[in-house]
């Protein structure tokens, strides 16, 4: 009965620091150079990647077709994992306190500017409101990962296995379409500096951190009744 019982508490530990773990190296990976260099302004980040994309000729003739809004993925998702981990957290104020919180900062680093003045211009004037095409994606997306976020509460009422699924989907959502993006922009990068570059620590911490969240993922659905999902 111990022996059972300890690793039923050792097992909800190793998915409470892959998961803390995952998501640490997730965000901050994202926030790391991707692009790295020498020089600090040819050095690109994770973030900047849906900026920095859309000045190379390729992309503006439609060479090479890339979409935007993925390459905010990883931080979309490492929110509603933040949010889902709170959400199966023992402390029972942080399930009501947290999700806001991280909403309210995901609107402020992803929801364009020109989208929140051209809202309030709009209401102001009493006219409807027209969303620009170029941000209409980057919107359903910051829109979706809010509504995510504030329902992460919930997460504390299903399955642990069902648990398991939900963060190695997102995990998968997280890396997965920003990495393919990437491969397809990085020759283009490497012609534009004209030196071999190499990955830069922010690609690969950010790519580590999301592995983690799936091993995290994969765990609590293999072994469901040995590993109880993560508090924090």
């Amino acid at each position: 009965m111990k022996r059972e019982a300890y690793s039923v508490f050792r097992g909800s530990q190793v998915i409470h620091w892959l998961v803390r773990l995952g998501l640490v190296l997730g965000i901050v990976g994202y926030f790391g150079p991707w692009v790295g260099h020498r020089t600090a302004a040819l050095t690109v980040t994770g973030f900047e990647m849906a900026e920095f994309f859309k000045f190379f000729p390729q992309v503006q003739g439609g060479t090479l077709q890339l979409t935007r809004a993925l390459f905010y993925l990883p931080l979309v998702t490492a929110a509603i994992l933040l949010a889902l981990a709170v959400g199966r957290s023992n402390v029972r104020g942080a399930r009501w306190i947290v999700p806001p919180v991280v909403a309210v900062l995901l609107v402020v680093a992803l929801l364009p500017y020109s989208v929140v003045d051209g809202l309030l211009q709009a209401i102001a004037a009493g006219v409807p409101f027209i969303l620009d095409p170029q941000y209409a994606r980057q919107t359903l997306l910051v829109a979706a990962g809010v509504l995510l976020v504030l329902l992460a509460p919930v997460a504390c009422r299903i399955a642990t296995r069902a648990w398991g699924v939900v963060v190695a989907l997102l995990a998968l959502a997280g890396a997965l379409p920003a990495l393919f993006q990437f491969t397809r922009l990085r020759p283009l990068v490497v012609a534009l500096y004209d030196r071999p570059l190499g990955l830069g620590w922010g690609l690969v911490a950010c790519v580590a951190g999301f592995v983690l969240l799936l091993a995290a993922g994969i765990l609590a659905v293999v072994c469901p009744g040995r590993a109880a999902p993560p508090a924090t």
